[in-house]
């Protein structure tokens, strides 16, 4: 709400410009309310690219930043005519409890509406494609993003590495334990990768399951045809509950959460 509202001003903004020109006409003051519309939209992205690019890296959880991410990613959700519903929102650990949250995986969207939907100040590890152009790149340095390259492992065990030290500093993190959209036919989790669950078996972090229902209905669908998502916020399971466990006993465990979440939704 906050860039569509400051679009909004800046629309005005460049409109005042109308007052330069003698007795414009109708046709006219149209088109150039649609051009100052589109200088508006130009403003707030190059803003925000400058932001991106110039912002220091040292704290990946700034207020600042996530503040501009937060409006930037409900603008792209609104973009794509998607609501999102979310249950059990009483589950959602609080601000200074770091977590790592586990989920079925459908839309390369799903980042997204998980960070929209939980209200929280974190970051993701997500598949290194996704950040090969400039714009991607930066936004993955400033937020302290993790690029995995599942196509070497060497690097893969790097990348995990530094995603456990940002976690142990205090960073809360998405990650899909599937390891990427296997298949969008049905919403369950249909594979296991037991090396993501490393992230709270060598931190601590509370592990926080969240089923997602609807995002594979993004890709399928026409961008400006509505899509209804849910996001069910499960209980967190804390370092008690799963320690001694093995990270293929946690996997089969959260598993399990996930899909009943999704099934019960059928």
């Amino acid at each position: 709400m906050f860039l569509i509202f400051l679009i909004l001003i800046l629309t005005v903004g460049y409109t005042f410009l109308l007052n330069l020109i003698p007795s414009p006409g109708m046709w006219f003051i149209a088109i150039w309310i649609l051009i100052a519309l589109l200088l508006a939209v130009i403003t707030v992205v190059v803003f925000f690219l400058i932001l991106t690019a110039c912002a220091p890296r040292k704290n990946p959880t700034g207020k600042f930043r996530h503040f501009i991410l937060k409006n930037a990613v409900n603008l792209f959700i609104a973009f794509y005519h998607v609501k999102i519903t979310v249950e059990g929102k009483e589950n959602i650990p609080n601000q200074e409890e770091t977590f790592v949250v586990y989920a079925n995986h459908k839309s390369n969207m799903d980042p997204l509406l998980i960070y929209s939907a939980l209200h929280r100040r974190l970051t993701a590890v997500g598949k290194k494609s996704l950040f090969q152009n400039w714009v991607m790149k930066n936004i993955q340095l400033t937020f302290g993003a993790i690029a995995l390259d599942r196509d070497n492992d060497r690097e893969a065990v790097k990348q995990i590495i530094d995603a456990i030290n940002k976690i142990k500093s205090g960073v809360s993190m998405i990650i899909f334990p599937e390891g990427g959209i296997k298949t969008r036919d049905d919403e369950e989790m249909v594979s296991l990768r037991a090396g993501a669950y490393k992230l709270v078996t060598k931190t601590g972090a509370t592990i926080l399951p969240i089923s997602i229902i609807g995002s594979s209905e993004i890709s399928k669908r026409k961008r400006y045809k509505r899509k209804n998502v849910k996001i069910i916020v499960h209980k967190p399971i804390r370092k008690d509950e799963f320690k001694g466990l093995n990270t293929t006993e946690i996997g089969i465990k959260v598993e399990d959460i996930i899909n009943n979440g999704v099934k019960n939704e059928k």
